[in-house]
């Protein structure tokens, strides 16, 4: 109920906000926003859109999650590898976002862009959680390895991915609220179509605030939902 109070709150500060402006081109009431998400339900648009902005941002964050922990793992294993490996992640760290966008929309198709680049984007970010996740939980381990010898699958599966479980969960959730922005960023500088970065490029062409509201909040409600899904595994 609280939680309920609070985002009535901002909601109403939104409609007064907007009653003051009094312009729906600068800022649009927050009522005129929700009645036409509730008519955007109605129609295909909103779901063809989701669904493929969504796919293509969790077919880059999973790629880039499995290249990420395969990565953290050898430097696990290996790590005379560390330093070989921390200028490929230094520079992919400090690539601005949007000149990977200009540059892979250059490169490849419109379609594969999104997925390409929030691969490229996320890749770094969860390198760096997922090796410090390893550095600081697996070494307590390493007398007993000694004392009780065992083949790396068996350690991989029975030690290493219970031990980073949260971390790894964690690392997933941030990720897919990245990847989702950077996509639909991706989308709409690219025209990429369908997807929601598209929709957003339509609404700034005709002016139609509204819309850009309407989708951008469609944006957060996809990402918390997706947040909450992940975070149900925590709890197994």
């Amino acid at each position: 109920m609280k939680k309920i109070s609070i985002w009535l709150f901002y909601a109403l500060i939104w409609e007064g906000a907007a009653l003051l402006v009094h312009k729906a081109i600068i800022l649009p009431s927050f009522s005129s926003v929700l009645f036409l998400m509730f008519q955007q339900l109605q129609t295909s648009v909103l779901y063809i859109s989701l669904a493929t902005s969504l796919l293509r941002v969790l077919i880059g964050t999973m790629i880039a999650l499995i290249v990420a922990l395969t990565m953290a793992l050898l430097v696990e294993s290996y790590p005379q590898l560390k330093p070989w490996f921390r200028p490929l992640i230094l520079v992919s760290k400090t690539i601005p976002n949007i000149t990977y966008i200009l540059i892979i929309l250059i490169w490849f198709s419109r379609e594969m862009t999104v997925s390409i680049i929030t691969l490229l984007i996320l890749f770094p970010v969860l390198y760096s959680h997922l090796s410090t996740a390893i550095e600081t939980t697996i070494p307590e381990y390493n007398d007993l390895r000694q004392l009780f010898p065992e083949n790396y699958m068996h350690r991989l599966v029975k030690v290493i991915l219970p031990l980073i479980k949260t971390h790894l969960i964690e690392s997933t959730q941030t990720a897919v609220s990245l990847g989702f922005k950077v996509g639909v960023m991706a989308e709409l500088l690219g025209q990429v179509q369908p997807g929601l970065g598209y929709q957003l490029y339509l609404a700034k062409l005709d002016l139609n605030t509204t819309a850009l509201f309407a989708y951008t909040c469609w944006m957060i409600v996809t990402v918390v939902c997706a947040e909450k899904l992940i975070g149900i595994f925590k709890r197994d």
